[in-house]
Order: C-alpha cells, then sequence, then structure tokens
C-alpha cells in the first residue's frame, strides 16, 4: 500500500471523513435509536480499492447493541464486532454483466499485516480485515459477495476501478498538467500577484478505457479533491539545525465533467495558507521553501452521494441519524461503502518571483523566508 497520507488501516483518504463514520456506529441525539432494542447484528462492510495498492482490505465488522449489556463492555470483547464466520469473494464482471473470475478472500490480522490498531477503549486484537492481491483491472466491474453460513444472508456491492498506475500513453489517462516532469521541465506554481482576479489555474483529466459503463455512467470518477502541500525547512543559524516541515492547503472537491476537472484558486489563498502554515518563525530561525507537492484524489459516483450525503445530514453527535443515511451495500440489515479511488501525485516548484514576494508580503513579514532549498 502506498505511504502518502496513509491511516493506520488504510490510505487516509482524500476523503477523510468517511473511515471513522462507518467503522463504528456511534448513537447521535436522535428519537429514532431505542436503546433497548432486542440485540440484532448489523454488518458494516468498508473498502476503499486502489489501483496503485498491492494489497486490497476490506473491513467487515458487525455493529453491537445490546439491552443486557454495556456499550462499553461489549467494545472490548473481538466477539461483538467480529463474525465467526464469513463468505467472503470478490468477483470481476465486464461491463455487460458477465462473470469473468472470482476472487476468495482470505481473513488477515491487520496487526501482523503492518497497521496497528490505534489504542482506545475498543479492543486492539486481533483487528481483522479481508485480502487479496491481484491487480485491479479497470476492464472490469467488482463486486464484493459477503455470505453469513449461519443466517444464509449474502450482501454485496459492486465498485468500478479508477485507473492510476504508470502509463506510457501521453497524456497517461490521469493527468495533472501543472506537476513538474521528469525531465526537470517545470511550469512552476506561480501566484506573485495578489491583485483582484489574479489566480493560478490547474488543468486535469481523467479518461476511462474504452466502452466504460456502469450503472449509466460513461465515467467511474465523478468528484475529485485537490491539496498543495508546501514544504520549508527551518534552519536555526545558531545551531545550524534543520528541520523539514509541511503544511497541507486543501482546495476541495470538484465535480468532473467530459473528463475534465479544472481548480481555478486565488493567489491570496495560497499566502493565507502559508502564512498560517509557517506562522512566526522561531528565534535565530531562518525559512527555506522547498518544492511543493501536489496530490490530486479522484472518487466514484457513491463516494460523491456519501459525501453530499453527510454534507445536508451531518455526521457525529449532532447528525440528525446513527448511521449515515448513504450506503451502496445491498442486503436485509447491512450498511457501508463498497468502492474505489485515484490519486496522483507530484512535485511543484514555485516560481523564484513568487519566492520574492513571499519574502516581502504582509502576511508573510513574521515568517522569516530567506530564500529556497532548491
Amino acid at each position: 500500500m502506498s505511504a502518502l497520507q496513509e491511516m493506520k488501516f488504510m490510505k487516509k483518504i482524500i476523503f477523510p471523513v468517511i473511515a471513522i463514520a462507518f467503522l463504528f456506529i456511534m448513537p447521535g441525539c436522535s428519537t429514532k435509536f431505542n436503546v433497548a432494542a432486542p440485540y440484532k447484528n448489523i454488518t458494516v462492510i468498508f473498502a476503499f480499492l486502489d489501483q496503485n495498492d498491492t494489497a486490497h482490505y476490506i473491513r467487515i465488522q458487525k455493529a453491537f447493541l445490546d439491552q443486557n449489556k454495556s456499550a462499553v463492555t461489549m467494545a472490548k470483547e473481538p466477539d461483538s464486532s467480529y463474525y465467526a464466520s464469513l463468505n467472503v469473494r470478490v468477483e470481476l464482471h465486464d461491463f455487460s454483466g458477465n462473470l469473468v473470475k472470482t476472487i476468495p478472500l482470505n481473513r488477515v490480522d491487520l496487526n501482523l499485516e503492518g497497521y496497528q490498531k490505534s489504542p482506545g477503549v475498543f479492543f486492539t486484537s486481533p483487528n481483522y480485515a479481508y485480502k487479496f492481491t491481484d491487480l485491479l483491472n479497470p476492464n472490469y466491474i467488482y463486486r464484493i459477495k459477503v455470505t453469513n453460513p449461519v443466517t444464509g444472508e449474502t450482501d454485496s456491492a459492486e465498485a468500478p476501478v479508477i485507473e492510476d498506475i504508470a502509463s506510457t500513453s501521453f497524456p497517461p489517462p490521469f493527468y495533472v498538467y501543472l506537476i513538474d516532469d521528469s525531465n526537470g521541465v517545470r511550469t512552476g506554481l506561480d501566484f506573485a500577484a495578489t491583485g483582484i482576479n489574479k489566480h493560478i489555474p490547474i488543468h486535469c483529466n481523467y479518461s476511462p478505457v474504452n466502452n466504460f459503463s456502469f450503472e449509466g455512467l460513461s465515467n467511474p470518477a465523478v468528484i475529485s479533491q485537490l491539496f498543495i502541500r508546501f514544504n520549508w525547512v527551518d534552519s536555526n543559524i545558531v545551531s545550524h539545525q534543520k528541520a523539514a516541515h509541511s503544511y497541507d492547503y486543501d482546495a476541495g472537491y470538484q465535480s468532473i465533467a467530459n473528463n475534465n476537472f479544472d481548480y481555478t484558486i486565488d493567489d491570496i489563498s495560497l499566502y493565507t495558507a502559508m502564512a498560517t502554515g509557517l506562522g512566526t518563525a522561531p528565534a535565530n530561525t531562518q525559512r527555506l521553501i522547498d518544492r511543493s507537492d501536489i496530490i490530486v484524489y479522484l472518487g466514484t459516483q457513491d463516494f460523491s452521494n456519501y459525501q453530499q450525503t453527510s454534507l445536508t445530514q451531518g455526521t457525529g453527535l449532532t447528525g440528525s441519524e446513527i448511521e449515515p443515511i448513504y450506503t451502496n451495500i445491498k442486503g436485509a440489515n447491512v450498511l457501508g461503502l463498497f468502492t474505489s479511488r485515484a490519486m496522483k501525485s507530484g512535485k511543484l516548484t514555485i516560481t523564484l518571483n513568487t519566492i520574492d514576494s513571499l519574502m516581502l508580503h504582509p502576511l508573510l513579514q513574521n515568517a522569516n523566508i530567506k530564500g529556497t532549498a532548491y
């Protein structure tokens, strides 16, 4: 799995709001919640498939509620969150719906896979998920099927694959035009001016595989999120020690239309972001600006639906329901999200005239920027 913006279990998406909401169902302020309801298993399925991952993990747990036991006590018991036995498989279907391949999934302990669960009220071991290692193919739709041998219930969901592996074609399927290329050609991040209507455009493109078709869509990617990570080095002029730091600017979500999605970022927003990130320089410290990183994520229609639902409904203690009202898992007593995503990242060089402007700008007068690290 990629290390970029990685969570303990799986990569921190992009889309960070999602992970906590589905892993554990927490009671909120809702009159629909019956604290004395009889015990009933609710299956929770969560996965983001990413073509760049060498291993794919699917979290399958059960929400718990029992009128005779404390939820805090149950949280310490693995049996309250995991089924003793499940039959889990992934099916590959072509765009016409024909079954091409079936992959059985094995249950693994994520603690042994290198993804330790954070300490807290919940038990930390075991830490189960279901795993497969096949390279994801964007020419197929992936369908998860989870069968409980005790109840006979089968839950399922489908997800397309967003292609994001390296390509010899130009432009590749997923392309961000402002990224420094491998030959050292740098368009550069130029936001030297902060006047009215001064902004930088960032053009991105995603082209699906030929004949893609899924639930009436001609493209698996419908939403994007972009970050610019500003990097700098603190250099102490007395001790001569150096320390690298970074700050992420979130440019927000953008819908994809006709395979294109463009961001327009006001220059002053980038000055404000850098002022927030750098803050006031420590005593005897000079700042050297390093090359930035640009990180762009793509998500599916199912993720977009979930994200929009969360914005409308709210999550956590102020949400209108116990669990998010959007789920793409089909079954009688199941909820969750089974979908895919893609990520493209690269270096982004800040132009020298922008560095000069940063050194003089009032917002950064206390940041003590003295030049670049490149």
